[in-house]
């Protein structure tokens, strides 16, 4: 690997990532269902809400086949929003995106924290104004 392709975005790398994820996210997901606190009904219930279906597209018995690594069958891809939502984790998503060197980003948290730098900057304005206004006081 030359130099210049370390410090280039892996798009645009001729050496492919290793993209092998399935088992480790397989493994991932039956944690996250592990720990969530739901039943494997549960979580299908939730998914189901999630893809706001009419009739029931995901059961008990798909959870069992897609997220058995032995079983062949996967969960179709588009479900994986709903997955995410029902497991209450990203990290699923963190180990598919990993070869990429990426991960998932809270949004919600990147602008609490953007308003939090502003509220530190906002503090550190009206101080520096406060000090300038005392200089500029006239002692009577």
């Amino acid at each position: 690997m030359s130099n210049n392709e370390k410090f280039d975005s892996v798009f645009s790398c001729h050496t492919p990532p290793d993209c092998v994820v399935l088992h480790q996210f397989i493994h991932c997901v039956n944690a996250c269902m592990r720990r969530c606190g739901y039943t494997r009904t549960g979580l299908a219930e939730r998914m189901n809400e999630a893809l706001k279906v009419h009739q029931i597209e995901v059961d008990e018995g798909k959870l069992n086949k897609w997220f058995a690594p032995s079983q062949p069958t996967a969960m179709p891809i588009h479900y994986l929003p709903a997955l995410l939502w029902a497991v209450k984790s990203t990290e699923p998503a963190d180990v598919l995106l990993a070869p990429l060197m990426y991960t998932a980003v809270n949004e919600r948290a990147l602008k609490l924290k953007e308003v939090s730098e502003y509220e530190v900057q906002i503090r550190k304005l009206q101080q520096e104004k406060e000090s300038l206004l005392d200089d500029i006081k006239i002692d009577t």
